[in-house]
């Protein structure tokens, strides 16, 4: 009896050892245990955790996690803001004089609503969605059942501050909805009920949405090379992945353009009668399939606004133009935070330029600054369709570095 109860013991411990994922590829064991993807597209593709990719990639999951990419959308959490929430700072004063006030309780965030002179709130809802990195500010969404909304107010991160939200006007509001076209790129995948072109819904499945730019946005389906490489991990050649050194120079800009490009009307499918639904792109994919034309003109690239249509300034810019094969990742590493790193970026410029030539007049006129060519060559402007209302009533532009490389007469 005493033999057989050990032999059990030792096939527990054998089954345990094979059935455990190991933490690196080098000792997966060709036994596994079958990957359950986290969410299905409607398209079919699975989502794998990105613990999954960590498995492998940690270095670059880990920079990934620290980028304003992966954070532009996520559970609220104020646990270390709570200066947010002190009386004093914790109010927005609309111009029809409705209030906005900004709790914490029960360690949740919460926005409440007033109209004017009135001490019972018209809308009190919990803060569960933040929407931006917080680099310059960011919103917030609630859900009402399976429906998504935005709330009215957001914050200035750099001013500690809360505001009326962009495009609001200044007058009480409360919330607006979130369509799926507003996270397409504010998240990797949000399973969306069926919209129409009548009646577009705000409406997911289950609540369902993947925050943040996960490592599939880009790299596409992932299931079957975690299998594969779980199970043969002596394989050192990505295989069922998706290769950006595969793609065409179109390609891989499209692949940024999609968010980085301006808000391009999605394209009419005859066949469906409605508009091509959101998250339908996938890197590889032609963008002009999905979304209409970008038909901006040389004459009309100044009144191209600063802050979305960075890839039609960069491609207008003679530096895209006489380049082979230059892209956005030619001068960003999507999975690094680098932002403020002007030696990294003009390090760039210079394996291009390696003798910039600055005529006398403009080395007495500005500081010309080799760590530091994009101050000079793409200044910062400010957005027509970025405002903030710091003061009631009152808009104040966002500036943004404008991507169109160029030559400017005293720009900083």
């Amino acid at each position: 009896m005493n033999r057989l109860k050990d032999t059990l013991i030792v096939f527990a411990l054998l089954a345990l050892f094979f059935v455990v994922p190991q933490s690196s590829c080098e000792r997966v064991s060709s036994s596994y245990t079958e990957i359950e993807p986290i969410m299905v597209h409607e398209n079919g593709m699975a989502y794998v955790s990105m613990n999954e990719c960590a498995s492998c990639h940690a270095d670059i999951v880990e920079q990934h996690l620290q980028t304003s990419h992966f954070n532009t959308s996520s559970l609220s959490d104020f646990s270390d803001q709570l200066e947010l929430f002190v009386e004093g700072v914790n109010e927005v004063q609309l111009a029809d004089q409705s209030v906005g006030e900004f709790v914490f309780e029960e360690g949740v965030g919460r926005q409440r609503w007033y109209e004017r002179g009135a001490s019972v709130p018209i809308l009190d809802e919990p803060m569960e969605i933040t929407i931006g990195s917080g680099h310059r500010g960011q919103s917030f969404l609630f859900w009402n059942e399976q429906s998504l909304y935005q709330h009215q107010g957001s914050l200035i991160n750099a001013r500690d501050q809360w505001i009326n939200s962009p495009g609001y006007p200044s007058r009480m509001i409360g919330k607006r909805p979130i369509f799926p076209r507003c996270l397409e790129c504010h998240a990797s995948y949000a399973k969306q009920e069926h919209s129409t072109l009548a009646r577009p819904s705000n409406t997911y499945v289950n609540r369902e949405v993947l925050f943040g730019m996960q490592c599939q946005v880009c790299h596409g389906e992932a299931i079957d090379h975690v299998r594969h490489h779980r199970q043969h991990p002596e394989d050192l050649e990505a295989q069922y992945i998706l290769k950006y050194s595969d793609l065409t120079q179109k390609q891989r800009i499209d692949a940024c353009a999609l968010c980085h490009s301006g808000t391009r009307a999605a394209k009419w499918d005859a066949d469906a009668r409605n508009f091509v639904p959101a998250f339908s792109f996938q890197v590889g994919d032609d963008l002009d399939a999905f979304f209409e034309p970008d038909k901006i003109d040389e004459k009309a690239l100044q009144e191209v606004d600063i802050h979305a249509n960075q890839v039609k300034l960069l491609m207008s810019s003679k530096c895209f133009q006489e380049s082979e094969g230059m892209d956005c990742a030619t001068c960003h590493d999507p999975h690094a935070q680098e932002r403020g790193n002007y030696k990294k970026f003009s390090a760039k410029c210079i394996s291009c330029h390696a003798a910039p030539k600055h005529s006398t007049a403009t080395l007495n006129t500005t500081d010309a600054n080799f760590e530091d060519c994009a101050s000079c060559h793409m200044p910062f402007y400010e957005s027509k369709a970025m405002q903030l209302e710091l003061d009631v009533n009152a808009l104040t532009p966002v500036r943004i570095r404008n991507h169109l490389i160029a030559v400017y007469p005293n720009k900083s």
